[in-house]
């Protein structure tokens, strides 16, 4: 199988990218950052996603498209709606655009699962009614629904996968955050500490998309992709405390719905016999990799 990833060199795309490609398939990373990494089978091609003819042409003789280009920061996403829309919708456009007219139709999508927003039930299943809070959540399901639309409309055979916390070392998440303060020694503040969420490693996510690509599909199809098990935010604390006895933390009002988010992943493992690292293993061995770095000041 020779598999296309738009923005393929992310944080998320490059682990999708390595671990297609050391199976044995041929993978084209097209993204208009930069790739650092020698692996068999990858080919490298720098290219705009809005660019439409560069990218039917990267996408010849393909089998299928990872659409990973995408504005994943909620934050960013309200204060430039704009941005959001164009790398969250726009650039999904011409992404199904150029796969139609390049006859590849099988296509994996990325979604998030802040669509449930403050779900009445935990763990979330996938018929679980969006609840959309911002401007970034309502771009992503209106991408979900474009996914469908390319379905039904063309035939596209089209799989949304709802990613809940993944992590890892080059992630931008809590767990990050998190090391990089107590290495600086500064103040850590929570808000909502109690809250569960669902953590997942970079490792696990990327198996998940090579699993549903193994998938024969022929119809629009929605997963989560998360552990099934929830921790607090206060739990990953403690996991960096273990390195930082002496961290200091503040505890401030949190002036937001509390709410738990862990998914239920019953469908994909069902589907494809997913079965995610549960326990603090990854967690821990994440810590210790990114507090390595932070003294050396290496970026892997």
């Amino acid at each position: 199988m020779k598999v296309l990833i738009t923005g393929g060199s992310g944080f998320i795309g490059a682990e999708i990218a390595s671990q297609l490609a050391e199976s044995g398939s041929k993978v084209v990373v097209y993204d208009i950052g930069a790739w650092d990494r020698q692996i068999n089978n990858i080919e490298y091609v720098k290219g705009d996603i809005f660019d439409a003819v560069h990218l039917r042409e990267a996408l010849t003789s393909c089998d299928a498209v990872i659409h990973m280009v995408g504005l994943a920061d909620a934050r960013v996403a309200q204060e430039h709606p704009q941005l959001s829309f164009d790398l969250n919708l726009r650039s999904l456009q011409v992404a199904f655009e150029a796969a139609r007219k390049s006859n590849v139709f099988r296509f994996l999508l990325p979604s998030s699962a802040s669509i449930y927003g403050p779900a009445d039930r935990s763990p979330i299943a996938e018929d679980t009614p969006p609840k959309l809070t911002n401007i970034y959540t309502y771009h992503k399901f209106m991408a979900e629904k474009l996914a469908e639309c390319y379905t039904n409309s063309y035939g596209m055979n089209t799989t949304v996968l709802r990613l809940f916390n993944v992590y890892g070392i080059q992630g931008r998440g809590i767990l990050n955050i998190l090391v990089d303060k107590a290495t600086k020694e500064e103040v850590i503040k929570l808000y909502g500490e109690k809250q569960k969420r669902d953590f997942i490693y970079i490792s696990d996510v990327a198996k998940a998309f090579a699993n549903i690509l193994d998938i024969a599909y022929n119809r629009y199809e929605v997963f989560n992709v998360g552990t099934g098990i929830g921790r607090s935010i206060e739990d990953i604390v403690n996991l960096v405390k273990e390195h930082f006895p002496s961290m200091t933390i503040e505890y401030g009002k949190y002036d937001g719905v509390l709410y738990d988010s862990v998914a239920d992943i019953t469908r994909l493992k069902k589907a494809t016999g997913f079965d995610p690292d549960k326990s603090d293993r990854n967690l821990r061995k994440a810590i210790g990799k990114m507090i390595r770095n932070s003294k050396t000041g290496a970026e892997k």
